[in-house]
């Protein structure tokens, strides 16, 4: 049969909450930058569908001086 212990070893560990605020602090800068480059993209990429400018799917603008 195993020995077994009846008494237990009081120890205090104590709680390390202060460590991660670093990797924490990166994520979100991280997500500010992804949420950056989105808005940029879109602003610079996006038509309205009723923009003149937009050309219909299939279609195609002639080239200068007609085409030969």
């Amino acid at each position: 049969m195993a020995h077994q212990s009846d008494h237990q070893i009081d120890r205090y560990i104590p709680a390390r909450t202060n460590e991660g605020w670093g990797i924490a602090g990166l994520v979100a800068l991280l997500a500010l930058v992804c949420i950056a480059g989105v808005t940029y993209v879109y602003q610079t990429t996006y038509r309205h569908p009723t923009d003149l400018r937009m050309e219909a799917a299939g279609a195609h603008t002639p080239a200068v001086g007609g085409a030969h």
